[in-house]
């Protein structure tokens, strides 16, 4: 029973994830060492900062993943949060500027 609610999580995730319009949601995301790359080269802001500014727009929230993906117009970080009263939020932040581009 005790591993029931790490499933049911993921579950929620997976179903957040394809709720949201084909658009919104980035499918090309990075594996963790071209992601470091993208960092280190200054092409991005690094992931601690996404983070903050996803937990400044939803607050009282834990953040469960944070993915950096491709899109049309660049780089975005997919930034899923965990909120209080269960609902999972997905952040969206531009990788390069680091400002918030949607919250869903």
């Amino acid at each position: 029973m005790r591993f029931l609610g790490p499933i049911l999580l993921w579950l929620g995730l997976c179903g957040a994830v394809h709720a949201q319009s084909p658009e919104a949601v980035p499918l090309n995301c990075l594996p963790p060492r071209e992601m470091r790359q993208a960092v280190a080269d200054k092409g991005v802001v690094a992931p601690v900062a996404a983070v903050v500014t996803a937990r400044r727009r939803v607050p009282d929230a834990d953040v469960l993943r944070a993915s950096l993906c491709r899109n049309d117009n660049g780089l975005v970080y997919v930034i899923m949060a965990l909120q209080s009263d269960g609902r999972i939020v997905q952040v969206m932040v531009d990788g390069s500027s680091g400002t918030v581009k949607s919250v869903h």
